[in-house]
């Protein structure tokens, strides 16, 4: 359901309302679009291309709204669809089940959050446009070059629930450790406080040393932090999806950039944007802007920081535009759920290491008993 698409006429992205506007026919007017005029429904299949894949043959869907209350409950939006009836859109494309995609999911809003934070960033894309330091074609360009990445750095996704499940029970396992933790030998087990549990799953976490080593350095895994993964495992199980790795370094410039523009995005009367003194991790939606953002700068300077940064600095000098229409379109951040795929992809990777799939518990079980039997026969033998 692509809430927006990319128009040659206009050489901008747009939904259907701005779509409809710029064509001189009001959908507040006509909701049910009951009135529109077949030719309008020809240009749509013309002028109307997916922004991702390029993909033709848009249609128009009207809104719902609820019989109950009125309320709408479904926007109007394109669709595409070949002659024939088979999907046009390439196989990676983020639309190509239409079912499944949701505006929110990867785009974002540069206008439809009316934070202080995206409000200034609407602001820096007006004045951006407004002063040719980039377009709305770059923004669609730059989800071509994300398609592109897709279909080069590819990989099947066959992680399955069960397995982050136990990559979180590895974590578990090892974050028993503390700086006075030693290899076990049987005199350990003389000691009246011993820990039979801790010193089992201590070894245990250093005979799979080997899987730790798979985990990518940003990713740990635990209960929260699984959330994500679990719901696009289910969303994308057996499909062909990015390995994040490929996009690793940009997504570290993307982070720094991000951070740097929110602690100037405000004049210095004021205080730095609240996701300024927070970790990454923990930006949320709040960050979806920010990074879709900082993207568009570094891949207009061809992902050089310092570029990108000095992009920034000049956005900041240039004149505010009055209307700042410009400033309300919908781009892609490709770092929407990125963290989330460096989970799925460590838990691949582990897998790939995994010589025993046993339940964690049970494996530690089995440990905690041969380090008895190593007790018990020293003590029999002193």
């Amino acid at each position: 359901m692509p809430i927006t698409a990319y128009s040659n006429e206009a050489q901008r992205e747009l939904d259907l309302e701005q779509w409809l506007g710029i064509n001189s026919y009001e959908l507040k007017q006509d909701p049910d679009l009951a009135r529109m005029p077949s030719e309008l429904r020809e240009k749509v299949a013309v002028d109307i291309e997916c922004s991702c894949c390029g993909a033709h043959g848009a249609t128009i869907v009207r809104g719902a709204r609820s019989k109950g209350t009125g309320k709408s409950v479904a926007q109007a939006h394109f669709r595409f669809r070949s002659t024939d009836g088979s999907n046009p859109h390439n196989t990676l494309c983020d639309f190509y089940d239409e079912q499944k995609v949701r505006g929110t999911e990867y785009l974002t809003n540069f206008a439809g959050d009316k934070s202080a934070l995206t409000r200034a960033i609407r602001e820096l894309v007006c004045r951006g446009i407004s002063a040719n330091l980039f377009t709305a074609a770059d923004m669609r360009a730059m989800r071509q070059w994300f398609l592109q990445e897709k279909a080069a750095h590819s990989v099947p996704l066959d992680v399955t629930n069960d397995l982050l499940q136990w990559c979180v029970d590895m974590q578990s396992a090892r974050s028993f450790r503390s700086a006075g933790d030693l290899p076990f030998i049987p005199e350990h087990g003389s000691l009246p406080s011993f820990d039979w549990d801790s010193a089992a799953r201590l070894e245990w976490s250093r005979r799979n040393e080997q899987l730790f080593a798979e985990v990518d350095d940003s990713v740990y895994f635990r209960r929260q932090s699984i959330e994500r993964p679990l719901r696009l495992v289910a969303l994308y199980a057996g499909q062909t999806v990015l390995d994040p790795t490929a996009l690793r370094d940009k997504y570290r410039s993307a982070l720094k950039l991000s951070s740097f523009i929110a602690q100037h995005l405000f004049e210095r009367v004021q205080s730095p944007a609240a996701i300024a003194r927070k970790h990454p991790s923990d930006w949320g939606a709040m960050g979806h802007a920010l990074l879709a953002f900082s993207a568009l700068l570094l891949f207009k300077s061809d992902w050089d920081l310092a570029r990108a940064s000095a992009l920034y600095c000049r956005l900041k000098t240039v004149q505010a535009v009055p209307d700042g229409v410009d400033g309300n379109l919908v781009g892609l951040n490709p770092f929407h759920d990125y963290h989330a795929w460096q989970v799925i992809n460590s838990a691949r990777h582990v897998a790939g290491k995994r010589i025993d799939a046993r339940p964690v518990a049970a494996q530690i079980a089995d440990v905690k008993e041969e380090l008895l039997t190593r007790y018990r026969d020293w003590a029999n033998r002193i």
